[in-house]
């Protein structure tokens, strides 16, 4: 991390689903990839509570990494439109549109109803025709059930939206622990670890978190059970207890301690014991990030003369120099499928920029992000997508080709995204 250098909870069902198209295998990193054109008219329903769910679909459209959304400007018919009528498929060709989504919202009580409809252009196939039902204030979960279900049934892609985010959020004088899906939607402020929060790091099985907190005026590292909000301290060392992350089997925790002088990498037990210390040397060693086979570790050292992503082999301890581009590199993620690290880097023009490159050292790219400083990536767990802070406050997400950056928060405050397994 760049310092050391210088539940909402509701319950959707699906019914009446009918998928008539076979499924389809895309690769979206493959060179000519060309994302999917969406038209999305308005959908039909009362107008303030159809608006709403129309929009979180339009935001993860976006953030799935595949499709791009037609702006409804050009749209023969801009809707409300509850359902695809075949006479009007050519109306969307004419646009260059290769799917139309239509949807009905209603509510019945305290439910809400999404019955939605999406064909493909072409063929007129209807990809999927269901209604998801969620309660009536969080209609999200009814659009996330539906994304995920087109992801996973007829791309074949992992359902992301049943992910989250940590992240910290800054209200006022205090910065805590802040949860939200991960296109933004069900945000919770979690109350407990003091006022100044840092540095959250999901288990593997989605179930705990771990935090940097100065709740005992000093930096020392807690642990958050979700299921029963019970925080307890794992690490007060003397000095730092910073940078947490679970290894590949979450029954380990690596850290940034300080114990010995300058900070340097340790992995212990969630109870704190069975402390062994990873690098040695004078340098400041920090902000560890483990593969998921559990063979290597990425982490920032300044073994260099500067900030550099570096690659440890766990069995050896033998450890490799990942990057050489740029001055600052720091904050390193690893992929989750294990073929890249993502990392914070800055460029000539001291700005930063998030940046990838393989474990081998080769293919380093710059993405564009926000264009606004963007830092602390963290890789979606499909390793299909990179959630970052951009320099205004806000959480974005990006794809590996930086082909588009779309925020997930407003309104500034939010900082140090941590992306989740799937939610089981």
């Amino acid at each position: 991390m760049r310092r050391f250098f210088a539940l909402i909870f509701v319950i959707f069902i699906m019914s009446d689903v009918h998928v008539y198209a076979q499924q389809i295998h895309i690769d979206i990193e493959a060179s000519g990839f060309r994302k999917m054109k969406v038209a999305m008219p308005a959908y039909a329903g009362p107008g303030d509570m159809a608006g709403s769910v129309w929009a979180t679909c339009a935001r993860d459209l976006q953030i799935s990494g595949i499709f791009d959304l037609i702006s409804p400007q050009g749209y023969v018919n801009p809707g409300p439109l509850g359902e695809v009528q075949q006479g009007s498929l050519k109306d969307f060709s004419l646009i260059g549109s290769d799917y139309v989504i239509a949807a009905t919202v209603s509510k019945q009580g305290t439910t809400g109803i999404f019955k939605v409809q999406m064909v493909e252009v072409s063929t007129g196939q209807v990809i999927e025709s269901a209604t998801y039902t969620s309660g009536e204030q969080a209609m999200y979960m009814a659009v996330h059930a539906f994304m995920d279900h087109v992801l996973k049934n007829k791309f074949g892609l992992d359902p992301i939206f049943s992910s989250k985010i940590a992240c910290i959020k800054k209200d006022k004088t205090a910065k805590q622990l802040h949860v939200i899906w991960c296109d933004g939607t069900g945000g919770n402020t979690i109350r407990g670890g003091g006022s100044l929060v840092l540095s959250p790091a999901w288990s593997p099985d989605g179930k705990k978190i771990a935090f940097v907190s100065y709740w005992k005026n000093n930096p020392d590292l807690y642990l958050l059970d979700l299921a029963t909000n019970n925080v307890k301290q794992i690490s007060a060392q003397k000095g730092i207890n910073t940078s947490p992350a679970f290894d590949a089997s979450g029954g380990r925790i690596g850290l940034t301690l300080s114990i010995d002088g300058s900070p340097k990498i340790y992995i212990m037990n969630l109870d704190g014991s069975g402390r062994t210390k990873l690098t040695t040397g004078w340098a400041t060693d920090t902000s560890p990030s483990f593969s998921r086979d559990g063979k290597s570790m990425a982490y920032c050292s300044s073994r260099s003369g500067n900030p550099q992503i570096f690659i440890m082999d766990l069995a050896t301890k033998n450890v490799q120099r990942l990057t050489y581009e740029g001055k600052y590199n720091s904050e390193p993620s690893f992929s989750p499928r294990g073929d890249l690290v993502a990392f914070s880097y800055r460029a000539k023009n001291d700005k930063y920029y998030i940046a990838t490159i393989k474990p081998d050292g080769s293919n380093f790219r710059v993405l564009p992000g926000s264009g606004l400083g963007d830092e602390s990536p963290s890789i979606s767990p499909d390793g299909r997508l990179i959630a970052f802070a951009g320099g205004d406050g806000n959480i974005y997400i990006t794809d590996l080709m930086g082909t588009m950056s779309v925020p997930v928060t407003s309104g500034g405050g939010f900082s140090e995204p941590a992306w989740s397994p799937l939610m089981k």
